[in-house]
């Protein structure tokens, strides 16, 4: 199975690194749908889908902390 860890990802940009998976992901995903179906190709196109919700989720909950944390009010400076 293909980890998210195994695509190259680095700390610099949450979003844009799950960005740049689900990229590759999608292009994995679309290269099987000219493959004959067995067993091996549905493991692998519902391995690949596991990652893109994983990464869209993972957007998800960056951009939701993100808001939370603009919408706080300021810490006042005593």
């Amino acid at each position: 199975m293909t980890r998210i860890s195994d695509l190259g990802t680095s700390s610099s940009c949450p979003v844009r690194d799950s960005l740049s998976i689900i990229r590759q992901t999608h292009v994995r995903l679309h290269a099987l749908t000219d493959v004959t179906t067995t067993a091996n190709v549905l493991t692998t196109r519902i391995e690949l889908c596991d990652i893109l919700l994983g990464e869209i989720s993972g957007i998800r909950s960056s951009l939701a902390k993100d808001f939370r944390r603009t919408r706080e009010p300021p810490l006042a400076l005593i």
